[in-house]
């Protein structure tokens, strides 16, 4: 988030992680520029941390398949 081209430059960053039996849940807290760049920021961070976690080789919880019968 400290890179990201949309974060509000001065302004603090708080990571704060859960693990959860279906896999890791990140918050993350910062602030963007303007308000109108929210999404894009969110979708920078989201994008990016996706490609850090796949450059580790760390496989991404997937949840099981569940048929349901009508």
């Amino acid at each position: 988030a400290e890179t990201s081209p949309y974060r509000k430059p001065g302004t603090p960053v708080t990571v704060i992680v859960f693990e959860k039996p279906w896999g890791t849940h990140y918050r993350l807290k910062a602030y963007v520029k303007e308000s109108r760049q929210q999404f894009l920021f969110i979708t920078d961070l989201t994008v990016r941390g996706k490609e850090a976690i796949r450059s580790m080789g760390i496989r991404f919880a997937q949840a099981v398949y569940a048929e349901t019968k009508n």
